[in-house]
C-alpha cells in the first residue's frame, strides 16, 4: 500500500509539473506572437491556410473545430492585415478559396524562426537523451489516453 501511495504522489507531482510547463509554454508563445500584431488563433489559421491548397471557410472550421462565425471573424482580420487573400471558386460561386499572401508567408517564416529560438531556450540544459526519453514516455501516456478514450 505504501508503495502505491508513493507512486501516486510521484505521478501527481509529474502531472502538476507537466500542466505548469504547458501553461508557461503557452504564455511564452502567446506573448511572442502578440508582438507581431496577431493572436494565436490567427496564427493557427494562417498555418492551416499555408499548408492547404484551395481551402475554404467550411474546411477551416472543420479542421480547427470552431464555428463558421469564428472563422469568418478571424479571416476578416487576416485579410484586412494583408496576410491572406480570398478568391471566388470557379466551380461554385458561393465558395471562396483562401490563400496566404507573401506578407503572410513572411510572418510565418518569422514565427518559425522565433519558435525555434524559444524551443532552444525551453530545452536549455536538457540532453538529447533526456529528450528521447521524454518522447518515449509521452508516447506511452498518449497511447494510454487514446486507449481509454476509445473505450467510451
Amino acid at each position: 500500500m505504501k508503495k502505491n501511495n508513493a507512486r501516486q504522489q510521484k505521478i501527481s507531482l509529474l502531472i502538476r509539473h507537466f500542466l505548469h510547463v504547458s501553461r508557461l509554454h503557452r504564455v511564452m508563445i502567446e506573448s511572442e506572437i502578440s508582438k507581431l500584431g496577431i493572436h494565436c488563433s490567427q496564427h493557427n489559421m494562417l498555418v492551416l491556410i499555408a499548408n492547404s491548397k484551395n481551402i475554404c471557410q467550411k474546411d477551416i472550421a472543420r479542421e480547427l473545430e470552431i464555428s463558421s462565425a469564428a472563422v469568418a471573424v478571424t479571416l476578416n482580420k487576416l485579410e484586412s492585415s494583408g496576410l491572406i487573400a480570398r478568391s471566388q471558386s470557379f466551380d461554385d460561386a458561393r465558395m471562396n478559396h483562401i490563400t496566404i499572401t507573401d506578407k503572410g508567408a513572411e510572418l510565418l517564416k518569422t514565427t518559425k524562426e522565433m519558435f525555434t529560438g524559444l524551443d532552444e531556450e525551453f530545452f536549455k540544459g536538457v540532453t538529447d537523451e533526456d529528450i528521447d526519453r521524454m518522447n518515449e514516455v509521452l508516447a506511452k501516456i498518449t497511447e494510454n489516453l487514446k486507449s481509454n478514450a476509445d473505450k467510451d
